[in-house]
């Protein structure tokens, strides 16, 4: 999308008022990709298989506003999703700081005195994921054209990135770089030869790389157990993205999410710079209550797929 196109997008989210998520339940799916269900219906529009174009972005947009303010409001949108492969997602950017007035809204005059120090970075898949009964299609598919359709559903996914820079342009945010984790450990092995031994290989952000086993080394290091983290492998609450560490939600709120992680940031931190600090008792307590809060209940999708239920409990 064009610039002007990102300002009237981004002007539609600051001016929107604020209002609570309309009744929704949250799920993920057998691909592990989370998804909101609410009561009632919304028009996902029809757009380009190519890129998400502006009037698919603010159609959808205003359709979340209505049913999930708390996720987008006040947020801004990118104009490229991140990373560049992901062509059927919208992404939404929101810096936040960890002290004093957590969200300063829009404000990038206040962010190059002094970076935010996180982002909360939420994608939304426009491109409809399986199949629609015919009732439920709005317009069809065409040549370079998705389909639009009534549903309940929302697919999206949400993650707090440690950030190094902000790219600001004209009052909106351009491009983000991630605080780096260290290089060492996004080595990734590809060949074994027996002239050169194991050679490696430093991944790049766009790469397909399977990180299960360095997710499994934090795991190992934090010392999450399967009693901690009940829904093992239906959804990574740690992962290795955008050549940083990145804690993934399941939560429709962005404020919640902000304020959960800013509980327990300091063992981000501690993973990213090993030799930077102590993790504090309180740190660690949050965070694995924040673990435990987490339960699943399987459930079987009308077409015929396993997902899961997401229940929140009261953190302890």
């Amino acid at each position: 999308m064009k610039l002007n196109e990102i300002k009237e997008l981004n002007k539609l989210l600051l001016t929107a008022t604020k209002g609570k998520n309309e009744p929704v339940s949250l799920y993920v799916d057998n691909l592990h990709t989370s998804f909101l269900e609410f009561e009632e219906t919304y028009i996902l529009p029809s757009t380009s298989v190519f890129e998400i174009e502006f009037h698919a972005a603010e159609s959808f947009l205003k359709s979340l506003l209505h049913l999930a303010p708390e996720l987008v409001a006040n947020c801004l949108v990118l104009p490229e999703p991140r990373p560049k492969r992901d062509i059927d997602r919208l992404f939404l950017i929101k810096p936040f700081y960890t002290e004093g007035e957590m969200f300063r809204e829009n404000s990038p005059d206040i962010w190059k005195d002094k970076l935010p120090p996180y982002a909360v970075v939420t994608s939304f898949h426009l491109m409809h994921l399986g199949g629609a009964n015919k009732e439920e299609i709005f317009q069809p598919a065409a040549q370079g054209k998705t389909m639009s359709v009534h549903t309940k559903r929302v697919y999206f996914s949400v993650r707090v990135v440690p950030l190094d820079s902000l790219t600001v342009h004209e009052g909106a945010v351009i491009d983000f770089s991630p605080k780096k984790y260290q290089e060492s450990d996004f080595m990734v092995q590809i060949s074994r030869d027996a002239n050169e031994g194991v050679r490696h290989t430093y991944s790049e952000i766009f790469d397909e790389v399977d990180y299960s086993k360095q997710v499994g080394i934090i795991h190992e290091t934090i010392g999450i157990t399967s009693a901690d983290w009940t829904l093992g492998k239906i959804f990574a609450p740690i992962a290795v993205e955008y050549l940083t560490l990145t804690a993934r939600f399941l939560d429709a709120s962005v404020e919640t999410i902000a304020k959960d992680f800013i509980s327990f940031h300091q063992v981000v931190d501690l993973l990213l710079r090993p030799d930077s600090m102590t993790l504090e008792e309180s740190a660690r307590n949050f965070f694995f209550a924040w673990l435990r809060s987490h339960k699943a209940e399987r459930i079987i999708s009308p077409s015929g797929n396993m997902a899961w239920k997401i229940l929140r409990e009261e953190r302890t």
